[in-house]
């Protein structure tokens, strides 16, 4: 059954200076276990935080504007639809270019 989960049903889950992580869809929003979905927005010149899961491979795909990934240090060159396919442990943050950076995030959580 297609389900659509509309702008005012998802949250903002964190937000900082320069950056917002929202999320789209998970297991609150759908009341089940399910794929997480989260939306990266980063200003202009602006790093975000960094991040590791243990358990999940994830895909992150670039929506729009330029920057880098930083893996495990190692700075990665991201640009509009960019895909990002990280492995579980992988420790990476966000920096965004002079023109901001948009990022799709999705995983589906282990049990």
């Amino acid at each position: 059954m297609p389900i659509i989960i509309n702008v005012e049903d998802t949250k903002v889950t964190r937000r900082e200076a320069g950056w917002t992580e929202i999320t789209l869809v998970d297991a609150e929003i759908m009341g089940a276990p399910v794929m997480v979905a989260r939306r990266w927005i980063l200003e202009a010149e602006v790093q975000g935080p960094e991040m590791v899961h243990h358990d999940v491979d994830q895909l992150l795909y670039v929506i729009r504007g330029s920057g880098s990934a930083i893996v495990n240090g190692e700075e990665l060159p991201l640009s509009d639809e960019s895909v990002l396919w990280l492995e579980p442990g992988e420790r990476f943050r966000f920096v965004a270019g002079a023109n901001a950076l948009e990022i799709l995030q999705g995983y589906a959580p282990g049990d």
